[in-house]
């Protein structure tokens, strides 16, 4: 495994965007590749702003209640595996970014510390992402969740969107760091039969959805929420941009009235984020909170803890500057009138509240 040590990296002031992070971090880290990762990144393309004047936004409140925790940011660090391919200290480094920004991190199956450490680096329980593997035979108890439960858990998140047979980049690149990977076994009767091992009162997440028909098949089992992801586009070639899955996601669980006021069912987002505009039109087609994944993993290459907490203070401030320019002062203000959507000849459309055309 290599030592990151983050030597020779340029000040993260000199790292003001997701593209020189990543040029930055290439040279100390290694991923998988697949076409969906471009389109991930295009999706947000044709979604546009729709500024509004005359409004008091002297303060902007971001406070927010994520995977059941108190939050001043809507933004979260995902679950990446082996946290030490880029930092000595791996997640523990992860952790304490995640409690100094008061957010969420999703502490990763495959991790790169033994669990007891990762929980030793934060005063509170934590939000445990779940993978059923190759080498799990008892569908009842994955790996490293008696252990998690052991140190307290206050979030359980299960990661479905990379458990198709594959032996492509992600493949290789996964079972090379972790040994491990993802079975093909697992399906909603064996989901039904893990959940009964989970404890009563800890809220249940799947994350890697990417069709209605799956989000309301979650609702129906009696889950907290979902997250939609594609695997940062490395779990399926050929595939819509996560973006795409949220917009379809989210007008289908309005629809249904699962999603909106007085709905408990969370909606979360990640996937080709690389900007705070990416943050907010995410959020206004319907998230709840939105995770970083590989520009977090970057800025941590380059400078440790220092370099995700500064990453994410930047983009929390730009998004507060964002919301202003549309004249909203909570996160519950934003929403599709917030956006139209880019037509061809460069003719845009302003969308109701359930993400359809309006004339």
């Amino acid at each position: 495994m290599p030592d990151a040590t983050n030597a020779g990296a340029p000040p993260m002031d000199a790292l003001a965007t997701a593209e020189q992070l990543e040029e930055a971090a290439e040279k100390r880290i290694s991923e998988g590749e697949a076409d969906t990762i471009c389109r991930n990144r295009t999706a947000f393309d044709p979604w546009l702003f729709r500024p509004r004047i005359l409004r008091d936004v002297s303060e902007i409140d971001l406070s927010c209640s994520l995977f059941g925790a108190a939050c001043a940011t809507p933004i979260y660090l995902s679950s990446v595996a082996k946290g030490r391919l880029v930092d000595p200290k791996g997640e523990a480094t992860f952790v304490r970014a995640a409690e100094r920004l008061r957010s969420r991190f999703l502490v990763p199956t495959v991790s790169s510390l033994p669990l007891e450490e990762i929980w030793k680096a934060s005063k509170h329980s934590q939000a445990f992402q779940i993978y059923l593997l190759t080498n799990d035979e008892n569908f009842a108890m994955p790996a490293g969740l008696a252990e998690a439960l052991r140190l307290g858990v206050n979030a359980l998140v299960l990661t479905v969107d990379a458990n198709a047979p594959r032996h492509g980049a992600l493949h290789r690149f996964t079972s090379a760091g972790t040994g491990v990977f993802p079975s093909p076994l697992l399906d909603w009767e064996k989901f039904k039969e893990m959940r009964k091992s989970f404890p009563v009162g800890v809220p249940v997440y799947l994350k890697g959805v990417q069709c209605a028909e799956d989000a309301l098949m979650a609702v129906e089992l009696g889950l907290q929420g979902v997250v939609v992801s594609n695997h940062g586009g490395r779990a399926c070639g050929n595939s819509i941009g996560a973006l795409e899955a949220l917009q379809e996601i989210s007008a289908a669980l309005r629809e249904a009235g699962h999603l909106g006021p007085n709905s408990t069912f969370e909606l979360y987002f990640d996937s080709g984020v690389r900007c705070a505009a990416d943050v907010v039109k995410a959020l206004c087609l319907g998230a709840r909170g939105v995770g970083l994944g590989r520009l977090y993993y970057w800025a941590a290459a380059c400078h440790g803890e220092e370099g995700i907490v500064q990453l994410v203070e930047r983009l929390t401030f730009e998004v507060r500057r964002c919301m202003a320019q549309l004249g909203c002062r909570r996160l519950s203000e934003l929403g599709v009138a917030c956006l139209a959507k880019s037509e061809g000849g460069g003719f845009s459309r302003r969308l109701d509240d359930y993400g359809r055309p309006r004339l």
